[in-house]
């Protein structure tokens, strides 16, 4: 008998254990072309994760900066906002996955610029 509770303590420990890594926290921002005013990268440290800064234009109280960081790098992320920094009707979708199984756990997942969308006027 007090094997089988030591072993069904132990297959509990197990699936608790297991259970920690069950969920996905993602984080999404849709920011518009002509809301982002300045796109900066911050210079990158061995072991942290690759850093890059929105300005945007505050709105309803928010802070007027982003600050965005992955594990996997940058760049073609910050090319593509550059491309539609301060057009109207373009917009960026960005995707961070916080609690990604990389070193520091977290993951742009995805970074799109869309274009032809949400026009004043039209």
């Amino acid at each position: 008998m007090r094997l089988v509770t030591r072993l069904n303590a132990l297959l509990l420990g197990f699936c608790l254990a297991g259970t920690a890594s069950a969920y996905q926290q993602f984080l999404t921002y849709r920011i518009a072309g002509k809301d982002i005013l300045a796109i900066t990268m911050a210079d990158h440290v061995d072991e942290d994760p690759a850093a890059m800064t929105l300005k945007v234009v505050p709105t309803g109280g928010m802070s007027d900066e982003i600050l965005i960081e992955s594990d996997g790098g940058l760049d073609e992320c910050k090319t593509q906002l550059e491309y539609i920094k301060g057009v109207d009707g373009a917009y960026a979708e960005i995707v961070i996955d916080m609690n990604s199984t990389t070193m520091n756990g977290v993951l742009v997942l995805q970074c799109a610029t869309f274009y032809g969308l949400f026009q004043e006027g039209r």
